[in-house]
C-alpha cells in the first residue's frame, strides 16, 4: 500500500470516528432537550392542577362569602326590628308620676346638676343619691320593663377649673350620665334596661347669659320608654 492509500485510509478513519462523535453528541443534546420538555410538561401539569385546586377554592369562599352577606343583612334587619320594638312610648292609665313629665315618646324627669354634683365634678352627692333613689323606686314601680336614657347636659362655659380631669364638656357631660347610670344599677335597674349618652354643651333649655339660665342647662334627663 502506497503512502497515498495509507494516509487516505487514516483520514477516512479519522472522518468516521469524528461522525460518530457528533452523532453521540447530538444524542446527548436531543436526550437532553426531550428530559427538559419533559419536565416542563411536568411543570404545566402540576400548575394546571394548582390552579384548578385554586378556582374551586376561590369558588367556594365567595360562596361562603355570599352567604355570610346574606347572614349579615338578615342580622341587621332583625337588630333594626328589635330597636323599633324596644323603644315605644309609655302608655300609663294612672297619670304621670309627681315630678315627670310627657315627652312625644314616653316619661321624663330632670334632675339639677347642681343638686348631683358638686362644681366641675362626677361624682354624685348625698343629696344626689337621694335624689335617684326616688327615680329608682318610680321606674321600678310603674315602668318595671321599660328602656331607660339617661342624657347628662352642660352650660356653655369651658371648663377651666377641673380641665385637669375633662377634656370638655362633653367628657364631663358623659361621666355625669354615667355616674347616674351606675347608681340606677345599684338601686335595682338592670344594666341591660338602661342607655346612656353624654349630650355636652347643646340642648339648652334656657340662654346661658344668667347665672339661674346657666344652672338651668347643667341638668341630667333621665327618660323612660315602654317595651
Amino acid at each position: 500500500m502506497d503512502r497515498l492509500s495509507i494516509s487516505l485510509t487514516f483520514v477516512l478513519l479519522a472522518l468516521g470516528l469524528l461522525a460518530a462523535g457528533c452523532c453521540d453528541k447530538e444524542k446527548q443534546q436531543l436526550l437532553t432537550v426531550q428530559q427538559q420538555y419533559n419536565e416542563l410538561q411536568k411543570d404545566n401539569q402540576d400548575l394546571k392542577k394548582s390552579l384548578a385546586e385554586a378556582q374551586s377554592a376561590n369558588a367556594e369562599l365567595t360562596a361562603q362569602l355570599n352567604n355570610r352577606g346574606s347572614q349579615l343583612d338578615r342580622t341587621q334587619e332583625e337588630l333594626t326590628k328589635l330597636k323599633a320594638e324596644r323603644v315605644q312610648p309609655v302608655r300609663e292609665a294612672g297619670g304621670v308620676p309627681e315630678g315627670w313629665t310627657k315627652t312625644s315618646a314616653g316619661v321624663k324627669t330632670t334632675l339639677s346638676s347642681d343638686i348631683l354634683f358638686a362644681s366641675g365634678r362626677a361624682t354624685l352627692s348625698s343629696a344626689g343619691v337621694s335624689k335617684l333613689r326616688s327615680v329608682a323606686a318610680t321606674i321600678k314601680s310603674k315602668y318595671p320593663d321599660a328602656v331607660v336614657r339617661v342624657y347628662g347636659y352642660t352650660d356653655d362655659d369651658p371648663i377651666v377649673k377641673s380641665a385637669k380631669l375633662w377634656q370638655d364638656n362633653l367628657d364631663l357631660s358623659a361621666n355625669r350620665a354615667m355616674a347616674v347610670t351606675r347608681q340606677l344599677w345599684k338601686l335595682g335597674i338592670p344594666a341591660e334596661k338602661v342607655e346612656t349618652i353624654g349630650m355636652g354643651a347643646t340642648n339648652f333649655v334656657a340662654a346661658n347669659t344668667t347665672r339661674a339660665g346657666k344652672a338651668g342647662n347643667r341638668r341630667v334627663e333621665i327618660e323612660v320608654f315602654k317595651q
